[in-house]
C-alpha cells in the first residue's frame, strides 16, 4: 500500500512539475529530500514548509509544539502523508521566490562548423613575463596663492599619488624652502626619485625647489607646473622630465616656462588657451590630466632617464576639440620619399595637428627622402618588455617603420 502511494505521489509530482501554475515544484529536489531512500524525512520537510507558508500568510511566528499527542499526524501515517502532500502542493501553488530552486542552466545551442572553423589556429605567441617594479619616490606638491580656496585640485592629486604607495605632501608655496632643505637631507639619507608638482605660484615654487636641489647635486625625476606665473624661473639642468600645462591668456598664470641654458632633459609644454572649459582656478582639477600624471609618477621607478634617440623639446597649442595628451618630448624620425605628415600620423598613432605644429615647414605636400620629422612620444617603462623603448604614443606602436 505504501509503495503504491509513493508511486502515485511521484506521478502527481511529475505532473505538477510540468504544469505552468505549479512550476515551482521540482521532482528532483523532492526526491533528494529523502523520499527515494524509503524514509519519511520528506514529511518533516513538508511540515516545515507548511509552517513557513502559514507564517507567511497569517503573520504568526508561533511554532507547533514538539509533542502533539495521540491525535497528531505522527501517530497516523496515512494522515501524515496526506498532510505532507497538501503542504507541498500549497507551497508549489504559492510560487514564492525564496522557495525557488536554482534555475537549471540553459542548453547550449548546437552549431555546425563550416570550412573556416576547421582550420588549425596558429599557436599563440609566448607569454612575456611582466616585470613588476614597485613605485618609488617622494612627491612634493604646492598650492598657489589662496590655495585653500581655489587650488584644492592639488590636494586631490596628492591623495591619488598617496594611494599608489608613494609618499606625497601638499603645502602652500610660501613654505617651499624648509621643505626643500628637508628633501635634501632625506635624499642623502635614502635616495629616492623626487617628484615636484605645483599650481600657480606653487609651480614657481617647484622651479625654485629644483634650482636648490641642482645646487646640491640632486636630480629631479619629474617636474610639473600648472599655469605658473610669468615670473617663473627657467627649468634647471637637474630636471629629467618637465611638463608645463598653462594658458597663455591667463593673467594670474600664463607662464610659458622655457629650458635653462644647460637643460638637456625631456621637455613638453601645453598651451590650453583654446580649452575654454578650463581657467586658472580649475586647470589643476581636470581629471584626465591628473590621471595621466599619476600614471607617470607610478612608472618613474622603471622609466629610464634617457631614451633612444635625441630628446627634442615640444611646444603644443591643443585645439579646443582635441583631448589633452601629455607626451614627454619629441624624437626625430627620418622620412622616406612620398611620406607625408598624414602617413606619419597614421604610422605613429598621433594626431595630425600635433605633427603640423611641431613641423610647420612640412605641413604641406610630400616629404623629401631623408627629411627629419619630429614626432611626440611617451617615455616607456622598462617594466613592460612587450613595448619597444621608442614607442611614441600610449595608444599603439608605430607600424611598418
Amino acid at each position: 500500500m505504501v509503495q503504491a502511494r509513493q508511486i502515485g505521489v511521484l506521478l502527481l509530482a511529475a505532473s505538477l512539475a510540468g504544469c505552468g501554475s505549479y512550476s515551482m515544484f521540482d521532482t528532483s529536489s523532492f526526491m533528494s529530500q529523502g523520499y527515494s531512500s524509503g524514509k519519511s524525512d520528506w514529511r518533516n520537510a513538508a511540515a516545515g514548509s507548511a509552517d513557513n507558508a502559514a507564517s507567511d500568510t497569517t503573520g504568526s511566528t508561533n511554532a507547533a509544539p514538539a509533542n502533539a499527542g495521540s491525535g497528531s499526524a505522527a501517530s497516523n501515517p496515512q494522515k501524515s502523508d496526506t498532510d505532507a502532500l497538501t503542504s507541498l502542493f500549497a507551497r508549489a501553488a504559492q510560487n514564492k521566490p525564496q522557495d525557488t530552486p536554482a534555475p537549471r542552466p540553459a542548453a547550449r545551442p548546437i552549431t555546425v562548423a563550416d570550412v573556416s572553423d576547421t582550420a588549425i589556429s596558429p599557436a599563440p605567441p609566448p607569454a612575456v613575463p611582466d616585470v613588476k617594479i614597485e613605485p618609488r619616490g617622494r612627491a612634493y606638491l604646492f598650492r598657489g596663492i589662496a590655495g585653500l580656496i581655489y587650488s584644492r585640485g592639488i590636494d586631490k592629486l596628492t591623495e591619488r599619488i598617496r594611494r599608489t604607495g608613494i609618499p606625497a605632501s601638499v603645502d602652500t608655496y610660501l613654505v617651499w624652502r624648509p621643505i626643500a632643505d628637508q628633501a635634501i637631507r632625506d635624499y642623502r639619507r635614502d635616495p629616492q626619485p623626487i617628484i615636484l608638482i605645483g599650481h600657480s605660484m606653487g609651480g614657481d615654487a617647484c622651479l625654485d625647489f629644483a634650482k636648490l636641489l641642482n645646487a646640491a647635486g640632486i636630480p629631479v625625476k619629474l617636474l610639473v607646473t600648472y599655469d605658473p606665473s610669468r615670473l617663473a624661473e627657467d627649468v634647471p639642468p637637474n630636471v629629467e622630465r618637465y611638463i608645463n600645462i598653462f594658458q597663455s591668456t591667463n593673467v594670474m598664470g600664463g607662464g610659458n616656462v622655457v629650458q635653462g641654458s644647460r637643460f638637456h632633459g625631456h621637455y613638453a609644454s601645453y598651451n590650453l588657451k583654446d580649452h575654454h572649459e578650463l581657467i586658472h582656478i580649475n586647470i589643476e582639477k581636470a581629471d584626465p590630466i591628473q590621471e595621466q600624471l599619476v600614471s607617470k609618477v607610478v612608472e618613474l621607478a622603471s622609466t629610464p632617464a634617457t631614451a633612444e634617440g635625441e630628446a627634442i623639446p615640444i611646444r603644443l597649442e591643443v585645439p579646443a576639440d582635441s583631448p589633452i595628451e601629455l607626451w614627454d618630448s619629441g624624437q626625430p624620425v627620418t622620412a622616406h620619399a612620398g611620406d607625408t605628415l598624414k602617413t606619419f600620423a597614421d604610422a605613429y598613432h598621433v594626431p595630425l595637428w600635433s605633427l603640423a605644429e611641431i613641423n610647420p615647414s612640412a605641413a604641406n605636400g610630400p616629404l623629401a627622402e631623408g627629411e627629419r620629422i619630429v614626432v611626440p612620444r611617451h617615455l616607456v617603462p622598462m617594466a613592460t618588455p612587450a613595448v619597444a623603448s621608442n614607442a611614441v604614443s600610449s595608444y599603439a606602436m608605430p607600424a611598418g617603420r
